[in-house]
């Protein structure tokens, strides 16, 4: 895991009080850790504000995993 996925992965576990150590970078937060679509928002203006990116609205529903959030957030920032 690299350090924006351990960021990544430290919102998540704020956000969902799952600790960091057991949250997989590949899981799929709703199923693994029962994230729900409030905590999902919440998640996602997190990462918004800690990366200075802007993600689509329409697109909330494929940042699954933190792996795939850390990818966006890669993507965005170029």
């Amino acid at each position: 895991m690299d350090a924006l996925e351990e960021n990544v992965t430290e919102i998540v576990s704020r956000i969902t009080k799952v600790p960091a150590s057991v949250i997989d970078p590949d899981q799929d937060l709703r199923v693994a850790y029962n994230v729900d679509s409030l905590q999902g928002l919440q998640i996602v203006a997190a990462i918004e504000k800690a990366f200075d990116v802007r993600v689509d609205d329409d697109q909330i529903d494929f940042y699954t995993t933190v792996r795939t959030i850390a990818d966006t957030v890669r993507r965005l920032r170029r």
